[in-house]
């Protein structure tokens, strides 16, 4: 039986913004630690600016299913991807593309 390790002890504050070299790869190292690869790994987004913002990281994630879950207000929409990854370097790749997109913030 596969052992689930979707993300677990990964501290989201480790998540960088911007497309930092160092801080990349101090991500990469942690995620290395408490993800499994190959394996299935959940991205976590918060978005504002509604529509627009979903299209843009459809762009990046362009086959993968997304869970979107508005916020109460409807001020923010919290978007869960799943998708199997080969590696942490793909990880990062995904996260350095999506940091390009303003609005979006990464958990």
């Amino acid at each position: 039986m596969e052992k689930n390790n979707l993300n677990h002890n990964l501290d989201f504050n480790d998540i960088p913004e911007g497309n930092n070299a160092d801080v990349y790869a101090n991500f990469k190292e942690k995620l290395e630690s408490v993800q499994t690869f190959p394996g299935l790994y959940a991205f976590k987004f918060i978005l504002t600016g509604g529509v627009d913002k979903i299209k843009e990281l459809r762009e990046v994630l362009p086959e993968e299913e997304f869970i979107e879950t508005p916020s109460k207000t409807g001020k923010y929409i919290s978007i869960t991807v799943k998708k199997w990854m080969q590696d942490a370097d793909a990880v990062v790749d995904i996260y350095k593309k999506v940091g390009e997109i303003k609005g979006v913030m990464m958990l």
